[in-house]
């Protein structure tokens, strides 16, 4: 598997989280060991998991708590679930590749992979054994341009601004490289019609996203925000801001 050099950071990790000693020694080795497990949640051997050159890490589109009010679901009790991407992804591991295989442009891994067990068990710290009950999946599909030009016109220009920033600046004022391509500059989105856009962010992306649906002419690998995660009402005034610049 390519990028290889992430083993030895996933062996570095179990080699912390299996170390020996006193009662003081083995809680240090285990908050060294959650850290390591970090590392393929956040950072360089997050987006190595994807294409050479990809730029997305998880954090790039899951909170660790929901409180960012990101693209992604939050990885707080995540791990228990019976099920993931409405039912599309049965297993944690299914999930996680979705995103590294479909989002990331990175290959599959495997229940033993070193990198996996490390982010399954940072995801396993922060949920709770209890919470077992899938989360949905609801990309909003309307029926054609027509309807999300209806839906999505006339927002704030003005209120966008903050708007924008907190949701799509990371990627779009950074150039973030997703998979093999660059977010659009914000200059350019300003060139796309107002159905263009809001259909991008409520369906874009690859399965299981609505990618497949016949009202989606906008496949990519931008991550869809579901209403829950950007709502109806701020999606318009983002929209109305960029068409204002």
């Amino acid at each position: 598997m390519k990028n290889s050099n992430r083993w030895g950071v996933a062996l570095l990790a179990l080699l912390w989280t299996t170390g020996c000693g006193g009662e003081d020694d083995a809680d240090d080795a285990g908050d060294a060991g959650a850290t390591a497990s970090a590392t393929y949640f956040q950072g360089a051997e997050s987006m190595a998991l994807g294409h050479e050159g990809n730029q997305a890490a998880c954090a790039t589109c899951h909170s660790i708590d929901g409180s960012l009010g990101l693209s992604g679901s939050s990885m707080q009790n995540i791990a228990y679930l019976t099920a993931y991407k409405g039912g599309d992804a049965p297993t944690l591991l299914d999930a996680v590749n979705a995103c590294v295989t479909g989002w990331m442009g990175g290959e599959a891994l495997t229940a033993d992979d070193p990198a996996y067990a490390s982010l399954r068990a940072y995801l396993e710290s922060l949920s709770d054994a209890a919470v077992t009950e899938p989360n949905e999946l609801a990309p909003e599909v309307l029926s054609d341009a027509d309807a999300y030009e209806a839906a999505y016109a006339g927002g704030d220009s003005a209120a966008g601004a903050a708007k924008y920033a907190a949701a799509c600046g990371r990627c779009h004022d950074a150039g973030l490289v997703v998979n093999q391509v660059p977010a659009y500059s914000k200059a350019s989105l300003k060139n796309y019609t107002v159905s263009r856009i809001a259909q991008k962010v409520r369906t874009s992306g690859p399965p299981p996203s609505a990618m497949g649906d016949a009202a989606d002419s906008t496949p990519g690998p931008m991550p869809f925000f579901e209403p829950k995660d950007l709502s109806s009402a701020d999606l318009k005034d983002i929209i109305a801001h960029l068409k204002a610049q």
